[in-house]
């Protein structure tokens, strides 16, 4: 057997690195991304949470309500909002929230290349569409918990 730390770090010169996503992953399936981060970390990786949302004080009470571990943090409307990209004026989600719109394409291709700029080993998100581009490792997570998709979604995502 092989232990999980030697496929980690032990007998590899790189830094095992895996993106999470919060909503539809470590929201569906807490306590086994509580351990599976809190392992990653204690075996000397990173844990990259990756969202599209906005990055607040809320949300990482959120994370740590999960007992979530990570050593990174990446918000795909903060990087947008704070890289002059175009603002196509406003989206509504189904639960209310609005915030500025993004180019879809755009928004849908940030955590791919976020994942390819930090040597992301594997990114573990819901939203299907993703993948597309991606030119790392990524899983679309099922979680088969019976939870319906985050209220703040975009439409877009609820595949």
């Amino acid at each position: 057997m092989i232990k999980f730390s030697s496929i980690v770090n032990e007998n590899s010169k790189d830094t095992f690195k895996v993106g999470l996503d919060i909503h539809g992953v470590i929201d569906s399936m807490p306590e086994f991304f509580s351990f599976l981060s809190e392992s990653i970390i204690k075996n000397g990786g990173e844990v990259h949470i990756i969202t599209g949302g906005e990055w607040t004080q809320k949300l990482e009470n959120e994370l740590r309500s999960y007992n979530i571990h990570w050593t990174h943090k990446f918000s795909v409307y903060d990087f947008l909002l704070n890289s002059g990209a175009d603002n196509l004026g406003e989206i509504e989600f189904p639960d209310g929230t609005k915030q500025v719109k993004f180019d879809d394409v755009l928004w849908d291709r940030t955590k791919g290349d976020y994942c390819k700029d930090n040597n992301i080993n594997l990114h573990l998100d819901d939203t299907l569409i993703y993948n597309n581009y991606f030119s790392t490792p990524f899983a679309r997570l099922w979680s088969h918990s019976n939870k319906p998709k985050s209220s703040h979604k975009s439409v877009r995502h609820l595949d």
